[in-house]
């Protein structure tokens, strides 16, 4: 729920270097 409520508030600004770093700091706050 919370990837998707980022994501989808930050698309909409830049989906392109959203995109890369949504995953990126996913990451980093799942380890």
């Amino acid at each position: 729920m919370s990837k998707q409520f980022r994501i989808g508030q930050i698309v909409p600004s830049s989906n392109t270097t959203m995109e890369t770093e949504i995953p990126a700091m996913l990451r980093l706050r799942e380890t």
